[in-house]
């Protein structure tokens, strides 16, 4: 089986270099025929726009042809300075009609000189005629960011303000609605009686200038690359909201963006893998006062692809044809490189078994097992068959000797150490390994080496004598030399990384031990130091480091934990040997955080360890908390 997909592979590698040639003259055709195609959309594309623009310029005209009349009516300048009912009842009749009859604006309000909405009527092409508020519902706008710029707006002057959010009752709606409003201040010749505000519908104005039978999409885009206005509702308030912060055109087509930026954002086009993005400036007065913008219209792959599949249809049809004939061929070249490179491989497997008396595993340059001596299939016990396949890797736990033999690899082709073997019950065997590449005379590596010695019990001794060598004899706990280390570990730890949990020292010492050898002989001098040592190891956590490094003192490194819990868990041990029944033995613990550097720390946990002595014994004391004592000494 394992052969057949070697042979497919192979036809696979061939057929695709064989049909190089027909390919590249079907490309070479084909796009000739798209760039022609393309050239013709693009010059199509900017035509579109440029009738967009016209288009704007045309509504705009519309716009401010009706907002003007709306904002210097007569009846408006009545009913704002009077505020007779009758005049509101004639000015909501005819903004009524003026919505429905322009369908450019979805409400008109007047608001008064706080911002309270005094006249609203709301329009929407769903509507069968316009709705006026009732009074009861009108809201405060006073807090509004546009209302602030009208007030700012001089005498006579219209101001336009978004596009952003359109909100009720202080929440955006839903579905987004992007806003765009007209505003006028109202005023007489002594005061400002308020302020006449137009919401234009912007959809729906979008649809109106970009309406075509292509169905082309036609974005606003600013100079941030955000969709400000786009006739897919979709893509808006990526600088308002949040959730949308990723719809932008650099994010979402990034090529295109540079190619405008470069382009100065004049007008021009780029084809990506997206499709045909063609742009223009947008040099128009409506929403001039978002500055900056510019039209983005985009054919997608799927209208590309419809407008190429005729002129492809014709050179494909010829090209199949070679490229079947040619997979025929692939095949039987691939049989014989299969063959050929078969007995090459057997051939140089043999040479290695014979040259060399260890367990060998001869591998491809991904590391995947070809041959295996029978040797090898008994340190990880496994079957020959079970192994082919398999990276040899994987018997590797350590990921850091597997980086290391991987950079020898490539930099000398040669790696030599000691490589530890794992079978699949977690078994692990340590082994003196070679592996060596073997490369092609291109000197591209074709396949691995691995040579294994299993040196398991010569390795264990040396741990053992090592693990000795480390020990307390007393008391089997770690040697004043394994905790200097340890400590110089830590220390270096917290340098490399000085974010993470913090480790401490704890220094114990016996109180007034001499005295307990005086008095009651070393025998019951060497009990004691036992029994502490038993009581650091039943007490404190197995990832806690506890060494002798004295007479009668002992260290603990406590790791992952910070210096008020090590207080903690500390004084649970000073408690529980003060209440040792078979002698009175107490002891004096000093804290300290593990610093950057190893005998600053000790330095440390030793002046806390003292402030303890001289606070009455059988307690603990915090470096840098001189005024907290974890326990407080006890009367004996």
């Amino acid at each position: 089986m394992k052969r057949v997909t070697n042979t497919l592979k192979k036809t696979v590698i061939l057929w695709l270099g064989l049909t190089l040639l027909p390919l590249g003259f079907y490309y070479h055709l084909s796009n000739k025929a798209h760039q022609f195609l393309l050239n013709q959309l693009e010059a199509q594309g900017l035509q579109f726009l440029s009738f967009v623009d016209a288009k704007a310029s045309r509504t705009h005209s519309q716009i401010q042809k009706s907002f003007y009349q709306l904002s210097h009516s007569p009846l408006l300048a009545d009913y704002a300075r009077d505020r007779d009912p009758r005049l509101r009842r004639y000015l909501e009749s005819q903004w009524s009609l003026t919505s429905f009859n322009s369908g450019l604006f979805y409400q008109l309000r007047f608001l008064d000189l706080a911002g309270k909405e005094v006249i609203r009527v709301d329009y929407t092409r769903q509507m069968t005629q316009a709705f006026v508020v009732p009074q009861e519902q009108l809201q405060e706008k006073g807090h509004r960011d546009y209302f602030i710029y009208a007030r700012q707006l001089a005498v006579g002057e219209q101001g336009y303000f978004g596009i952003d959010l359109e909100y009720e009752h202080g929440l955006p709606l839903i579905p987004y609605k992007p806003g765009f409003r007209l505003l006028y201040p109202l005023d007489t010749d002594q005061r400002r009686l308020g302020y006449f505000i137009a919401n234009l519908d912007v959809m729906a104005v979008i649809k109106q200038i970009t309406a075509n039978n292509q169905n082309l999409s036609v974005d606003f885009v600013d100079r941030q690359g955000y969709f400000i206005v786009s006739s897919d509702e979709n893509r808006l308030f990526g600088d308002l909201i949040q959730s949308r912060a990723s719809l932008n055109l650099p994010n979402e087509h990034p090529e295109v963006w540079q190619a405008m930026q470069a382009n100065n954002n004049t007008k021009g086009s780029l084809t990506t893998k997206e499709g045909l993005f063609i742009y223009q400036r947008f040099d128009n007065q409506l929403f001039s006062s978002v500055g900056g913008l510019m039209l983005l219209t985009h054919y997608t792959p799927d209208m590309l692809s419809a407008m190429f599949a005729p002129r492809n249809a014709g050179i494909l049809k010829d090209a199949i044809v070679i490229w079947l004939l040619l997979g025929i061929v692939s095949v039987i070249l691939a049989m014989f490189w299969i063959a050929h490179k078969s007995i090459k491989m057997d051939k140089t497997y043999a040479q290695f078994v014979i040259e060399n008396g260890v367990a060998i595993v001869f591998t491809n340059r991904e590391h995947r097992i070809l041959r295996v001596s029978k040797r090898f299939c008994d340190m990880v016990g496994m079957e020959p068959f079970a192994l082919q396949g398999r990276s040899v890797l994987n018997f590797l736990p350590s990921r850091l000797k597997q980086r290391e033999m991987h950079a020898d690899l490539i930099n000398q082709g040669h790696w030599e150490g000691q490589y530890t073997l794992q079978n699949p019950h977690g078994d692990e065997v340590v082994c003196k390994t070679d592996v060596r590449a073997l490369s092609s005379k291109l000197k591209k590596v074709q396949y691995y080496v691995y040579s294994f010695t299993d040196i398991s019990d010569h390795h264990n001794a040396i741990i053992e004598l090592k693990e000795r060598s480390e020990r307390d004899s007393a008391t089997a706990l770690w040697n004043k030399k394994k905790f200097e280390n340890m400590l110089n570990y830590h220390t270096r730890l917290h340098q490399r990384y000085p974010d993470e949990p913090p480790a401490c020292l704890a220094v114990i010492d016996i109180d007034s031990f001499k005295d307990i050898n005086d008095t009651l002989g070393h025998a019951v001098g060497d009990v004691v130091i036992l029994h502490v040592a038993q009581q650091l190891q039943a007490l404190l956590r197995d990832t806690d480091f506890i060494a002798r490094i004295g007479g009668d003192e002992f260290a603990v490194i406590i790791q992952h934990t910070d210096i008020h819990q090590a207080g903690k868990l500390m004084q649970r041990v000073c408690s529980a040997i003060a209440n040792w029944p078979q002698y009175q033995v107490t002891i004096s613990v000093g804290v300290a955080e593990v610093t950057k550097d190893a005998i600053q720390t000790a330095t440390n946990a030793d002046k806390a360890m003292y402030r303890s002595k001289r606070k009455g014994k059988n307690c603990v004391s915090l470096h840098g908390f001189e005024n907290l004592t974890v326990v407080e000494p006890q009367q004996s």
